[in-house]
């Protein structure tokens, strides 16, 4: 591969990096904001596993962008 390409490749993985940061980041307010809710749902118990299958998502977008390595 040249120089070139590589370059260009590492720059996209970096951009995919990020993204996924920004994505779990994300995630991380929607279900601090989604959690207050929980008293006014009609299922807490449900409400509550739908956040917990979200936290989950979370644990493992940390441990991706914890575990670079590629570059």
């Amino acid at each position: 591969m040249r120089e070139d390409q590589t370059r260009k490749l590492f720059e996209h993985i970096a951009l995919l990096e990020n993204s996924n940061k920004e994505l779990v980041k994300t995630l991380k307010q929607c279900v601090e904001l989604l959690s207050q809710f929980k008293s006014f749902v009609p299922d807490p118990q449900g409400w509550q596993e739908i956040l917990d299958v979200f936290q989950e998502t979370i644990k493992v977008g940390e441990r991706v962008i914890g575990n670079r390595t590629v570059h």
